[in-house]
C-alpha cells in the first residue's frame, strides 16, 4: 500500500445557523465549518415530510409499491 496518500484527519468544529456546535473528525481543510442549514432537522434525515411529497409524485409511488419490499442489505450465506 502506498504511504502518504490517505487525507489527514483531525478535529473541526462545525457551527449551525442556531449558534449550535459539534465537534466531529473530518479531513476537511479548515478547524471550522459554518453550514447553512442543520442537518439534524432537515427532511432527508428526520423523514418528516418526506412520505407526502412522495405520495403527491406518481412515479415515486409507483416505484415503491413496486419495489419497497426488495431489500438491498449486503447479508450473504
Amino acid at each position: 500500500m502506498k504511504s502518504e496518500i490517505h487525507p489527514k484527519y483531525k478535529a473541526i468544529t462545525i457551527h449551525f445557523p442556531n449558534g449550535d456546535t459539534f465537534l466531529t473528525n473530518s479531513a476537511y481543510g479548515e478547524d471550522k465549518l459554518y453550514v447553512d442549514v442543520d442537518f439534524r432537522k432537515h427532511p432527508a434525515w428526520t423523514k418528516k415530510g418526506v412520505a407526502s411529497a412522495n405520495a403527491s409524485n406518481a412515479k415515486v409511488s409507483k416505484f415503491n409499491n413496486k419495489f419497497g419490499s426488495f431489500d438491498f442489505s449486503s447479508k450473504t450465506k
